[in-house]
């Protein structure tokens, strides 16, 4: 039986991997993160024109790799011609934008749990969330800790749908207007905020209404100290090599 991922989840988590020692949401950065000692990546993911699932955090290729145009209308073929890591350094050239299922394989055999962000193109949120939802469903590895998590509800609920065994966690930049019903509404576990908008009294109160607090993207020691102190649940980093030696 697969453990849940808060059953699992270390309270230091990879962000893309270990985005900030490799070119982020790719092999190298996931290897990275496991070289260091983490436990746990936070990645992107995203579809193609052919409906297959890329881990990808920006619906354009332009920032990280050597094409241009967004991932939507690009065929996996298309999306695995580009270099995704010459742009980080000569060191990573050569490096490809992974599938969903390439990913979850080496998480798999590297003993790392995965929070998987689905980042919808506007207007694509449903479709989006229906093939992630499905090659999950068709594919996922049994004994492989997943989160969910996105910014957008209705990709939340309808992937929820066809995974429903599967924890969600909702992501806003500032903690959400009402954020009680929000987080009822999405039907999720967990609230991930950016770190600047985090207080110590807003993670009691949301771990006291029962919900698991994250806070993304912490990459200074003492800042990250701070939250530990408040007790938050984890913090997502690009550099987990700082942050772990705080624990």
């Amino acid at each position: 039986m697969r453990a849940t991922f808060f059953e699992t989840m270390p309270r230091v988590i990879g962000h893309r991997g270990a985005s900030g020692l490799a070119p982020e949401n790719t092999i190298a950065s996931f290897k990275k993160a496991s070289e260091v000692g983490t436990q746990s990546i936070e990645i992107d993911i995203m579809i193609t024109s052919d409906d297959q699932c890329v881990i990808c955090h920006d619906t354009n290729v332009n920032r990280c790799t050597d094409g241009t145009g967004p991932v939507l209308l690009k065929t996996l073929e298309e999306i695995k011609s580009l270099d995704a890591g010459k742009w980080f350094a000569d060191e990573f050239a050569g490096q490809q934008i992974p599938t969903l299922q390439e990913t979850t394989d080496l998480l798999t055999k590297l003993d790392i749990s995965l929070n998987l962000e689905i980042k919808p193109t506007d207007g694509w949120e449903v479709p989006t969330a229906k093939i992630v939802g499905q090659e999950l469903k068709a594919n996922l590895p049994s004994d492989l800790p997943v989160l969910l998590s996105s910014f957008n509800i209705e990709a939340l609920v309808t992937t929820g749908e066809i995974v429903p065994h599967l924890p969600r966690g909702y992501l806003s930049d500032a903690i959400p207007y009402e954020w009680e019903r929000r987080l009822a509404e999405a039907r999720v576990d967990s609230l991930h905020c950016d770190a600047n908008f985090v207080t110590e009294d807003a993670i009691k109160a949301v771990q006291d209404a029962g919900y698991h607090f994250l806070a993304f993207t912490v990459n200074d020691p003492e800042h990250a100290q701070q939250l530990l102190d408040w007790n938050i649940d984890a913090i997502i980093t690009d550099y987990p090599d700082r942050m772990l030696p705080l624990l």
